[in-house]
């Protein structure tokens, strides 16, 4: 394997999956293969078992310098000069690979661009911005993304199919009874057959306004389940007027972020964990990490059909897929999984095997290294 520069602004301690993303596959790369050029954001504590390098640097310049990637041109070029760089990995088509584009004019190294989805939905909003996408994209050795949907917006570009490589996001194996219980937070002692449980930023995107006002169709057959919502975001107000509405005492809303320990105590006691996205041209879920988190405790999950989700979620292998829209297969979902444990175990079990199987790091990076040779 070459030695390798990942360019990001995202990345560990930054709290958001596609810096979980990236550090995680470096971390289960060659630690001597691996460095990281990434933005300086404040005290940075790196973990234990970080033992690659990392240079944390302004990346992007102030309001009244354009370009704002320009500072990224110096910074890389005096890693790359620095480290013997080979191959340059860009985490996001814009800026980073704006940067990575023009600058390997001149150093002559190949370079790999990463995409989410919502990286690419945004730059198809301007002229400008697809069409330099397009030539960075079309520039690159490969570019990989996190679903079959997002590999479709890649070749909607213009890249060739043969380029564009799969990498699933992957989850960390948890010693989950140990880890429940670490926390001591608000999660302990509710374990119960009747907790439903979203967790995740509060957008409108996210669709938990739907699972809210699905609910009084499932009280009407199941009168003792609670609902858990769990997050911070712009959707906060208008999600606590639908809850202040009714129903508020069958609602646990904690409209805070919660630190990973916090969330792993609540996926272990749910039963079922639901998100249902709506299709969004501006926004759209591109995969759904939080997914997989339930399923490796698991619980089986209700998701949307929309976007990568499908990637994430095995329609009747590891949860259910619905309409995000249609509040009545939202209400028919939940009532099928809490009225019939048989099938609610079995969906759980059956998703904690996937992904264990199919989206551990070790066998992701594996596939990944393939690429970097």
């Amino acid at each position: 394997m070459k030695k390798i520069l990942l360019v990001t602004i995202d990345f560990w301690p930054k709290i958001g999956g596609v810096a979980n993303y990236y550090f995680n596959l470096c971390r289960h790369l060659e630690k001597d293969r691996i460095v990281v050029l990434t933005q300086r954001n404040g005290e940075q504590i790196l973990p234990p078992a970080q033992s690659f390098k990392i240079y944390r640097k302004n990346l992007v310049a102030g309001r009244g310098i354009w370009p704002r990637w320009l500072p990224m041109l110096w910074q890389i070029w005096q890693v790359v000069r620095k480290e013997k760089v080979e191959l340059i990995w860009v985490g996001e088509v814009l800026p980073s690979g704006t940067a990575i584009y023009f600058l390997s004019k001149f150093l002559k190294l190949p370079y790999i661009v990463s995409c989410h989805g919502n990286d690419i939905l945004q730059a198809e909003k301007f002229r400008r911005k697809k069409k330099l996408a397009e030539k960075i994209l079309r520039g690159a050795k490969w570019v990989t993304v996190n679903s079959q949907y997002t590999g479709e917006l890649v070749k909607s570009l213009g890249v060739s199919r043969d380029k564009i490589k799969v990498v699933h996001p992957g989850v960390t194996s948890i010693n989950q009874e140990q880890s429940a219980f670490q926390s001591g937070g608000q999660a302990g002692g509710r374990k119960s057959k009747k907790i439903l449980l979203s967790i995740g930023r509060l957008v409108e995107r996210k669709g938990f306004d739907k699972v809210i006002e699905a609910l009084p169709k499932v009280w009407q057959k199941l009168p003792d389940l609670v609902y858990a919502l769990i997050g911070s975001g712009e959707d906060e107000k208008r999600i606590k007027n639908l809850i202040d509405k009714g129903n508020q005492d069958k609602i646990i809303f904690i409209n805070k972020k919660i630190s990973d320990e916090e969330k792993w105590a609540w996926l272990e006691q749910c039963a079922a964990f639901i998100m249902v996205p709506r299709a969004d041209g501006d926004d759209t879920e591109g995969f759904g990490i939080v997914y997989l988190e339930a399923n490796s405790f698991g619980k089986p999950v209700i998701a949307a059909n929309v976007g990568g989700v499908p990637d994430a979620v095995e329609d009747g292998v590891s949860g259910l897929l619905v309409n995000p829209e249609n509040e009545d297969e939202i209400a028919g979902a939940i009532i099928k999984l809490f009225c019939d444990d048989n099938l609610r175990e079995k969906l759980g079990r059956q998703g904690k095997a996937r992904a264990e199987e199919k989206f551990n790091w070790p066998k992701i990076a594996e596939d990944f290294k393939e690429l970097l040779k």
